[in-house]
């Protein structure tokens, strides 16, 4: 299963369309790639710093994506309040 779990980013498709290429559902892949990224360790634990320069009202002239822990991906657009940002954050 870890294979298909690297496959994924290769494949330039979403998890919902590799997971029906791959008679998948959807719920047993994220847990293996919840598995996967334990054993690899590439799940940062806690928060990390972001330094922001001048700009929007975020100090972010790029889009901000937030990634949660069960591979949910949120674009929010450059500008977007701290408040916003920060209650989503709380989500996770």
């Amino acid at each position: 299963m870890f294979a298909l779990v690297e496959e994924l980013p290769q494949s330039k498709m979403t998890r919902e369309e590799f997971c029906k290429l791959k008679g998948l559902s959807k719920n047993c892949f994220y847990y293996w790639q919840k598995k996967y990224r334990q054993q690899h360790q590439e799940s940062p634990a806690g928060f990390i710093s972001v330094r922001t320069g001048t700009g929007s009202r975020t100090g972010f002239t790029q889009p901000v994506i937030l990634t949660y822990p069960n591979g949910i991906s949120l674009q929010l657009p450059a500008g977007t309040p701290l408040t916003v940002i920060s209650s989503l954050l709380r989500l996770a």
